[in-house]
């Protein structure tokens, strides 16, 4: 509980995301840590410069800039790494490592600066699958991209292409900007001490193109890209299960019973404070 406390504490509440809401539940079988769901509500505009805030308004020509945290290793496998069973031989590199101070510059400049100033025509986060799904979600609007992936900035030297390209590190977002807005928008962000650079340009060519050293790591179709993966028929019948009824006994204490329900971690106050032993102590109920 103590990591989780201090997870959701980095995660949000240091880059001034409130974590509202959330709970934690404890099972037998989860070997390593509870399920933890939190989570927040973020507004946005309905409307910027009179065009809808909900849509990509990008352009073939407009430049593909990558804002915000540098790209390593930390993140590769994220996205399957929170589906599947977790074991000795897990990737200890799928967790993301977060960062809150670029967090912060990145959200305050691209929220009370760039956006009013439409400096970009669409933003996209590097969530799972890093570039290649930002990138390759956005460019879906003008029907093609070139990446040159030497250009994207990394946090340390040896990571291979493949691994730019889907790793999904933190605190960065990807965005169209017209080529009118790109000194405003570099200046600016040079300004709030946020690394911003260009890697690309989106195209109408049809071709998703990743290059890297002038070499050609992907040359796909876009069509492809979105519409390639066959259709898996899947069939399914629902057969209702029957439990029987537990027999619940009548406690002969209704008071050490209701301390120990009180006491399940699954529904106790999470005010409590670890003791020497590994034990947990109840705080206010």
């Amino acid at each position: 509980m103590d990591g989780v406390i201090e997870g959701v504490n980095v995660g949000g509440n240091c880059s001034g995301i409130p974590t509202p809401q959330g709970f934690a539940y404890f099972h037998d079988d989860y070997a390593g840590k509870p399920l933890v769901f939190v989570g927040t509500v973020g507004l946005i505009p309905r409307e910027i410069h009179g065009k809808d805030a909900t849509e990509h308004h990008i352009k073939a020509g407009d430049y593909i800039v990558m804002v915000g945290g540098r790209v390593g290793k930390d993140g590769i496998h994220g996205a399957t790494f929170s589906s599947v069973a977790l074991d000795e031989g897990s990737p200890a590199t799928a967790v993301q490592i977060g960062d809150p101070i670029t967090q912060k510059k990145l959200s305050d400049a691209i929220i009370k600066e760039a956006r009013d100033r439409g400096l970009y025509s669409a933003i996209t986060d590097n969530g799972a699958g890093g570039l290649s799904s930002s990138v390759g979600e956005m460019a879906e609007k003008t029907g093609g991209f070139v990446v040159d992936l030497e250009k994207v900035p990394l946090k340390y030297a040896g990571l291979a292409p493949w691994e730019i390209w889907i790793s999904e590190s933190q605190e960065r977002m990807t965005l169209a900007v017209p080529e009118k807005d790109l000194e405003a928008l570099l200046a600016l962000f040079a300004k709030r001490d946020v690394e911003a650079t260009v890697i690309g340009t989106f195209t109408d060519s049809g071709r998703a193109i990743v290059k890297h050293e002038n070499t050609v790591m992907m040359d796909m179709a876009m069509d492809f890209l979105h519409d390639g993966i066959p259709v898996t028929p899947l069939k399914t019948s629902y057969t209702p299960i029957a439990h029987e009824r537990e027999e619940i006994p009548v406690p002969e204490d209704y008071n050490q019973a209701t301390k120990q329900l009180l006491s399940s971690l699954n529904i106790c106050s999470k005010s409590f404070k670890a003791n020497f032993n590994g034990s947990f102590l109840l705080g206010t109920v």
